[in-house]
């Protein structure tokens, strides 16, 4: 074997491990985060159900803000969650968005194309389960409620199993909970938004094509970035578009490419590394001269550069967003009071119906027929490694809507009755599709999970014979 393919081989196997690691990475934080965001919503539901149910809603309803001269922001701290937080969320939402369509899991129709249609079926078909339960009801509006998946505990639940579960299999339900994201936000854009002040609106916009200009400059401070970006959520906040949607088109805006090329970063580090060495002194830890104390300090301030600003950005706001974030979420929004409510006429109402089959049925029928349907017409191919009744699991734990579900709930229902019940559906129904994915994958053969672990690189890989 020659030294060239011998160096090729190599180079193949450290980029594999680069992608398993980074994948990794981004798995053990949503899992870690899946059980902060479990103590936060137990937090509510016991504070909610206890004699601090009082000063723990009027914590929530606090007014919060701001004036200067006649101009004034005040909103309740519920509000502030909501509105400004969750726009931070959203805004790394989209960065995941934008990072995967451009180089990861959805950048090509091959790799994207199961993930895809499993994600429509997974939206629609709960949607119109919901919409039959509840036709012509006082709850008809919430049937973009069951359309979500939670990442973060979907993951959580696969991450129970272990090596039980293929890895491919992980990352077709992370690319399909992103997709799915995508379909959610559009949903809220479109169908939640009741009145639209169009100026407001056109200034946002505006400023939006000011950061685009940012982009094209070649602008990577995010100063100049959050400067305009808070100026564009303020406008969205006024225009009657939800806030949480200028979070993500300022992530479709932030830039993708490196100031420095992966290959250049190496042949100059290479040189500066040279003149470290050629300044050592023998027997001595530290760097003795000043120039390689400023070879080094020039090391340390150009390595950032190899990554692109919306790499820096993500790396960065991911664990706020997941450790913070989430749970103050989940803790302001997941405050049902089950004491005082008729648990079994409550969940027998068409609300609460709507969600737990939307959930439960809607998700498992329409992730898995809509993927059955899409390999058998040839239009996508079953990933290497997984099985129909692995495909089937997912399905199940695609019925845990939690964060993006309570959300929707809280556009649809903005108080009352059938806000209790949605989150209420929400919460027992989460548990149940959790549970119920766990039960079926964990029934899977393992020889069923271990088909490809030695070669694994976390590329959603499809297979050779599906059809």
């Amino acid at each position: 074997m020659s030294g060239s393919v011998r160096r090729a081989r190599r180079g193949l196997r450290n980029l594999h491990a680069r992608v398993r690691d980074g994948y990794d990475e981004f798995l053990h934080l949503e899992v870690s985060g899946s059980l902060v965001l479990l103590a936060a919503t137990v937090a509510a539901l016991v504070l909610a159900n206890t004699a601090f149910h009082e000063g723990f809603v009027s914590f929530w309803d606090t007014e919060i803000g701001f004036s200067f001269g006649t101009f004034a922001l005040r909103q309740s701290a519920l509000h502030w969650i909501d509105d400004g937080l969750m726009a931070l969320f959203f805004f790394v939402v989209g960065l995941e968005i934008k990072r995967e369509v451009l180089v990861g899991e959805l950048s090509t129709l091959r790799k994207a194309a199961l993930p895809i249609f499993a994600a429509l079926g997974g939206m629609i078909a709960p949607a119109l389960i919901y919409s039959v339960v509840n036709r012509g009801g006082a709850g008809a509006g919430g049937w973009g409620i069951p359309m979500a998946t939670d990442i973060a505990f979907a993951l959580g639940v696969l991450a129970l199993l272990g090596s039980r579960i293929p890895t491919n299999l992980k990352v077709f339900l992370s690319a399909l909970a992103i997709a799915d994201d995508l379909g959610a936000i559009l949903v809220i854009a479109i169908f939640y938004t009741s009145q639209i002040f169009w100026g407001w609106l056109l200034i946002g916009l505006g400023l939006l094509l000011v950061l685009v200009l940012f982009n094209v400059m070649r602008i990577e401070s995010p100063l100049p970035y959050l400067f305009v970006a808070t100026a564009v959520w303020f406008c969205f906040l006024n225009s009657g578009v939800h806030a949480t949607i200028a979070g993500v088109l300022v992530a479709f805006t932030i830039p993708a490419t490196s100031r420095i090329q992966p290959m250049e970063f190496v042949a100059w580090a290479r040189r500066k590394i040279d003149e470290i060495a050629d300044k050592d002194v023998p027997g001595d830890h530290v760097l003795q001269t000043p120039d390689q104390q400023h070879a080094a300090q020039e090391l340390q301030a150009h390595a950032r550069w190899i990554q692109a600003p919306l790499q820096r950005m993500e790396h960065a706001l991911l664990p706020l967003t997941t450790f913070v974030i989430l749970p103050l979420f989940a803790l302001a929004n997941a405050d049902v009071v089950l004491l005082s409510l008729d648990l079994p006429k409550l969940v027998l109402e068409p609300v609460s119906l709507g969600i737990f089959c939307g959930l439960v049925l809607g998700k498992q029928i329409g992730i898995t027929g809509s993927t059955w349907l899409s390999v058998k017409l040839k239009l996508a191919e079953l990933p290497k490694g997984v099985t129909w009744r692995q495909i089937y699991g997912a399905g199940w734990l695609g019925g845990i809507g939690f964060t993006m579900s309570l959300f929707i709930s809280g556009l649809a229902f903005r108080s009352g009755v059938l806000q209790s019940e949605a989150k209420l559906a929400i919460l027992m129904t989460s548990v149940i599709a959790g549970l119920g994915g766990y039960l079926i994958l964990r029934g899977a053969p393992p020889a069923e999970a271990h088909l490809l672990d030695d070669d694994l690189t976390g590329e959603f890989t499809p297979s050779d014979d599906a059809g």
